[in-house]
């Protein structure tokens, strides 16, 4: 992955969160001074609340917006793109020949890795460009790749008529561990993998 764009992406993202902090503490500064200066009497302090807290809001709202959608959209399109290319080339590890598949998921400080049944190969997706991984971009990552193996393997059934009895995927590790997300089962595609796919050919 390009590491200095992601840095660049990455610190305009810092900013949108910066600005969603900011607009938390325009609302508690807005409580506190409007509640004591109705207390108080204090009406200059109350109308200066009043005033300047929905403008500070505002304007933190809408920067936190469009680093939101510029930057975090930006990285999430980079992380969606990255797992189709990684899957693409490790396409024969996935084992699209056998009926039956399971995807095992984990996510851990710098990379993911994608194991199939009980296959010893492993998928290596490698996220060292990010640092350390946060929660919230470990659930992105995890979803994306299983959004990805939910639309080649719908796409292989729908398309190409290739049969399946199951194929489904679960993490690797965790207290969910044994619990499987079915995109196949019993030879018809889930209703919702099916809307993931559609979704999918509307991009």
């Amino acid at each position: 992955m390009e590491e200095e764009k992601i840095k660049k992406l990455m610190r305009g993202e810092r900013v949108g969160t910066a600005f969603t902090a900011v607009c938390g503490a325009a609302l508690i500064y807005f409580i506190i001074c409007f509640s004591i200066a109705r207390v108080k009497g204090i009406y200059a302090l109350e109308l200066t609340a009043l005033i300047s807290a929905p403008i500070i809001m505002a304007a933190s709202v809408a920067v936190a917006a469009y680093c939101n959608i510029k930057f975090g959209g930006a990285l999430d399109r980079l992380i969606k793109d990255y797992v189709r290319d990684v899957l693409v080339q490790n396409a024969a590890l996935m084992h699209p020949e056998r009926d039956s598949l399971t995807f095992y998921c984990a996510v851990g400080e710098t990379q993911a890795t994608l194991k199939v049944n009980a296959y010893k190969e492993v998928i290596n997706f490698d996220f060292s460009a990010f640092k350390k991984l946060s929660l919230s971009r470990k659930a992105d990552i995890a979803a994306a790749i299983e959004a990805r193996i939910c639309v080649t393997f719908c796409r292989l059934a729908l398309e190409r008529g290739v049969n399946y009895e199951s194929v489904g995927y679960a993490p690797l590790t965790g207290k969910n561990k044994d619990k499987v997300t079915y995109i196949i089962k019993g030879g018809k595609i889930e209703k919702r993998a099916y809307k993931s796919y559609l979704k999918s050919k509307q991009k």
